[in-house]
């Protein structure tokens, strides 16, 4: 039998550890747990990824630990190892810059890609190497440390230029204080960590103690670092509340399988910086919001340093009491992780998922923008299709009370609308027979001048199941056999031809693209609807007299159609601009006899 069964398990302990789901050798999945054996139990009863896991893997290994933090620690080591397919993984597999403050007598600044045990102070991970750059230059800039002596520091004959331009205090050739390179040192990580107040302060002492001892040269240099100090960490700051002090608050966002979680780092009350990542659920499957939480923390926590007393979750996750008896182990003083439900901290939980839901917009452009939209994979999985549909058409009637019907075809690829290729055309069927018009569309959009544009990968019909029928009896009148869905209006569900109904999440890009395309296409024909009416309408009004092209178009534009001006009063039609009390009678005689559209 294909997978696992509930039989087929080792003794699993009530203990916490590291489970492995594998398919001969390779690793399908890695799971941490409070209690082992109820843990991989459960997955006999899940629905969805859990029980695809179970049915794909031939065997499941277990490795017991001492406690949660432990198989934590384990759990990440093992995806890092293995990269486990049914994992969540981060969308990049780099590893992010740290600023490295290197433990010698002597400290130098480094950017490193990896934390190691070395009794060094690390900061970081930061999102980009260009922020790295900027801030090291700034403080290369500013702070005397040494800078060209090599790690660990090699004695040099003679000092560099940067101890003639005085950015460096020359301990390469014996001529720093140690206790003045202290202070410097001392410094650089209150700048790092983002309390720039009190050395705003020193800077300005210095400056003015400079200036009363007429070093004009030296208190100009003091200033220009303390403007270059609040011009980087001034501008990029935001101020939240001094009362707050030091904290990490975390936003999310989802559309189907793609996840964007924030992160913020406040420290003295001031938005300090923020790390951005895009997460996918595997093989293009929605995955719990949970889940993907959980990843970025493991990653981003398990070497993220320096470490702040409070974290702020937007919902709780397993294993965030783990992530906080590790992290405070590693800080050496508590760290609380928890979700805030009221006030300033819930607050600032609403800014980061905002941000979120902004970076997720984009992040869905770019993709529109490389043709590779998440919707076409989705739709492809959600609706069986034999490959990835790149073009999409999407197809709706229009008319008012039966009169003046007109059907749009809105065109998407890779999707993107293509509106170079939008078709609107007059339709001979009645317009109340919505059956007989889509069918008509249908098949004008196949024949004639119309079937030179390219066949679509999925027709959206715009409509219940009727729609959907008249669709696939004009596609088979006309010789093809091309895959067609529908979508009804207000349930927003997915209507296939053999009359089933999938009903899936707003937030599943499939859906979300079908929609897009769906209002696209409904705006097309409304459009040209209304454009028909108006013509109408504006044909109607020439043979009234005292009614000219002028006194026609202000009509039109304030009255919009026939039904709102013959409800018009008299007297508000004789007090219009350019009107009078008999051309507004002329206009009421003549439509009181029209029939309406």
């Amino acid at each position: 039998m294909k997978g696992v069964r509930l039989e087929d398990l080792p003794p699993l302990p009530e203990t916490p550890g590291v489970y492995l789901w594998k398919r001969q050798e390779a690793v399908l999945y890695v799971g941490k747990a409070k209690n082992l054996k109820a843990r991989v139990r459960s997955y006999f009863h899940q629905e969805g990824k859990g029980r695809r896991i179970a049915e794909e893997a031939d065997r499941v290994e277990f490795i017991a630990t001492r406690d949660e933090v432990e198989a934590l620690l384990l759990e990440a080591n093992l995806i890092k190892l293995h990269r486990p397919p049914y994992n969540i993984l981060l969308k990049d597999d780099k590893h992010y810059p740290f600023l490295k403050l290197t433990r010698e007598p002597f400290p130098t600044l480094l950017v490193v890609r990896r934390v190691e045990e070395d009794g060094a102070r690390y900061y970081g991970p930061f999102p980009e190497a260009g922020a790295v750059r900027r801030i090291k230059a700034l403080l290369d800039r500013i702070f005397p440390l040494r800078k060209n002596s090599g790690y660990p520091m090699r004695k040099r004959r003679r000092p560099c230029l940067n101890y003639s331009m005085g950015r460096c205090l020359a301990p390469c050739v014996g001529r720093a204080d140690p206790g003045a390179y202290q202070e410097v040192v001392r410094k650089v990580e209150e700048v790092l960590e983002g309390r720039i107040d009190r050395i705003l302060k020193e800077l300005e002492g210095q400056m003015k103690a400079a200036a009363q001892a007429l070093d004009f040269e030296r208190a100009a240099e003091l200033r220009d670092q303390m403007e270059a100090l609040r011009a980087f960490f001034g501008t990029s700051q935001q101020a939240v509340n001094p009362r707050l002090k030091d904290l990490d608050f975390l936003g999310h966002r989802q559309a189907g399988g793609l996840h964007v979680v924030q992160l913020y780092q406040v420290r003295s009350g001031r938005i300090l910086g923020r790390v951005s990542r895009v997460l996918e659920t595997p093989q293009g499957q929605p995955g719990e919001a949970q889940e993907v939480l959980w990843a970025f923390l493991r990653d981003y926590y398990l070497e993220a340093t320096p470490l702040p007393p409070e974290i702020l979750l937007p919902f709780a996750v397993e294993g965030q009491e783990a992530l906080a008896a590790l992290l405070s182990q590693r800080r050496g003083a508590r760290v609380r992780v928890h979700v805030p439900k009221r006030g300033e901290k819930a607050r600032l939980l609403e800014f980061a998922a905002k941000n979120a839901q902004l970076a997720l917009e984009a992040e869905l452009k770019l993709w529109e923008k490389r043709g590779d939209h998440p919707g076409l994979k989705a739709l492809q999985e959600v609706l069986g299709l034999a490959r990835r549909p790149f073009r999409l058409e999407g197809y709706d009637l229009s008319h008012l009370m039966g009169q003046d019907p007109v059907g749009s075809l809105a065109v998407f690829e890779g999707g993107r609308p293509k509106r170079a290729e939008y078709r609107r055309l007059r339709l001979k069927a009645p317009g109340g027979d919505d059956y007989q018009g889509m069918k008509e569309l249908v098949r004008r959009r196949f024949t004639g001048r119309l079937k030179e544009l390219p066949l679509p990968d999925l027709l959206l019909i715009d409509g219940g199941l009727g729609q959907v029928r008249a669709a696939e009896e004009a596609l088979k009148e006309v010789g093809l056999s091309l895959p067609l869905v529908g979508l009804a209006k207000r349930e927003e569900v997915l209507v296939l031809p053999d009359g089933r109904t999938l009903a899936l999440p707003l937030t599943h890009p499939a859906l979300q693209l079908l929609i897009h395309l769906r209002d696209e296409t409904h705006k097309n024909g409304l459009a040209y609807q209304q454009k028909r009416r108006s013509e109408r309408l504006f044909r109607l009004l020439e043979g009234i007299p005292g009614i000219g092209e002028k006194r026609r178009r202000m009509l039109l534009e304030r009255y919009g159609g026939l039904e709102a001006l013959k409800k018009a009063p008299l007297e508000e039609l004789a007090h219009l601009p350019g009107m009078n009390e008999k051309a507004a009678r002329a206009l009421k005689e003549a439509l009181s006899g029209s029939m309406s559209p």
